[in-house]
């Protein structure tokens, strides 16, 4: 009965596995020292109590002839596995912490990266667009070429001969 207590609660603290932390990402550290603890302590005590069962106390024999049992299942040998699974379930939630919140700024500064360039694509349409001549029925361009003599300007310099393109607008 006992082993399928720690069976469902071992289940129960998988399925909580989906809990969020503030910063949106899930929080492993508690949830795998949870379910680590609970499976360590199915495998790892069973196991320990099962190899060394009969081998947890020793026997002393003094000087008088007298034999002392001392046993070591108290403490902290007893629930080795429990704290060894605790330990590396929490160590294990706490790497996959970690490399989820490096996923979460990830993403956050590839949508952030997205997010500027579709504003700059934005940006050159609506230049674009700004710049492309309208199709108003009631003006019309026309181009005049203009011959400049040359000349001398006020300040000096002398000026080559050429030509020069107007635009009128009518």
């Amino acid at each position: 009965m006992k082993t399928i207590t720690l069976i469902l609660l071992a289940g129960l603290t998988i399925m909580l596995a989906s809990c969020a932390n503030s910063n949106g990402t899930m929080n492993k550290g508690l949830i795998g020292a949870a379910s680590g603890g609970v499976l360590g302590s199915i495998i790892g005590d069973h196991l320990l109590n099962s190899n060394n069962g009969s081998s947890n106390s020793s026997s002393t024999t003094s000087a008088a002839g007298t034999t002392t049992n001392s046993s070591s299942s108290g403490g902290t040998n007893k629930h080795t596995g429990l704290i060894t699974g605790a330990a590396a379930g929490f160590a294990a939630g706490a790497i996959s912490d970690a490399m989820a919140t490096k996923e979460v700024q990830q993403k956050y500064l590839d949508g952030y990266n997205k997010g500027r360039s579709d504003a700059i694509k934005d940006l050159y349409w609506l230049k674009r667009d700004a710049e492309r001549p309208g199709t108003e029925g009631g003006v019309q361009r026309r181009y005049y070429e203009v011959p400049v003599p040359e000349h001398v300007t006020t300040d000096g310099v002398l000026v080559e001969p050429r030509k020069v393109i107007i635009e009128v607008v009518e």
